[in-house]
C-alpha cells in the first residue's frame, strides 16, 4: 500500500481572523435583515436580531405572522435559500451561522 514513491498531500487550512468578528456579525444580521425584508409584502413587520455563543451566532428573525408562508416558501425552499447564503458568507469570516424564523401555534 505504502512505498518510497507514494506522495502524500497534506492542505492547510487558511488562518481565521478574529479581529472585527463583531463588525461581521452586525454586517450578517444587515444581510439577513435586507434578505427577509426583499421577501415579503410587509417589510416593516420584519426584527432580525442575533446571540452569539462560543463558536455559533443565531440570527432570529421577527416578523408578522401573515409574512411567514412567504419567508418560508414552497416547500421551504425561500428559507432553505436564505439559510445557504447566510452560512456560506460568514463562514468565509470564520463564523458559524444559524437562521432562526418564529414558531405560531394556531390556536383553535
Amino acid at each position: 500500500m505504502s512505498g518510497p514513491n507514494e506522495l502524500k498531500v497534506i492542505r492547510k487550512r487558511p488562518e481565521i481572523k478574529n479581529i472585527d468578528s463583531e463588525k461581521d456579525r452586525e454586517e450578517g444580521r444587515q444581510l439577513l435583515d435586507r434578505l427577509i425584508r426583499g421577501l415579503v409584502d410587509y417589510p416593516e413587520s420584519v426584527n432580525v436580531s442575533y446571540s452569539m455563543g462560543d463558536k455559533t451566532t443565531v440570527y432570529k428573525v421577527e416578523c408578522d405572522q401573515r409574512c411567514l408562508g412567504q419567508i418560508i416558501g414552497a416547500k421551504g425552499k425561500n428559507i432553505t435559500g436564505v439559510r445557504a447564503v447566510m452560512v456560506a458568507t460568514l463562514a468565509r469570516k470564520g463564523i458559524r451561522a444559524v437562521v432562526e424564523i418564529p414558531y405560531y401555534c394556531i390556536e383553535s
